[in-house]
């Protein structure tokens, strides 16, 4: 149990990194997180921790979401990936 704990930990902040650091592997911050939800989803019914495992779905949920939005979608629009993350808001730098 404690080496999914471990590894759960270590993928979330290294998707955090990933993402803070707006380089152009920002998208696989999401895989990094789904996988460290699926661990944390194990270490939370192993432990009986419902509430920690009702969260870790939701948090599930926006990883799949994430995979979707920054890369399955953009692939199969044939969009590069690596220009996705892209200053939206308007404003320039």
């Amino acid at each position: 149990m404690q080496h999914i704990e471990m590894l759960s930990a270590g993928l979330g902040l290294l998707g955090a990194f990933l993402l803070a650091t707006k380089s152009r592997y920002a998208g696989l911050a999401f895989v990094a997180w789904f996988v460290s939800n699926l661990g944390w989803l194990i270490f939370g019914a192993r432990n009986a921790h419902w509430f920690f495992f009702a969260q870790q779905i939701g948090f599930t949920i926006t990883s799949v979401l994430g995979i979707w939005t920054w890369l399955i979608r953009p692939a199969v629009r044939g969009e590069p990936l690596d220009s996705f993350y892209e200053d939206r808001s308007g404003a320039s730098e």
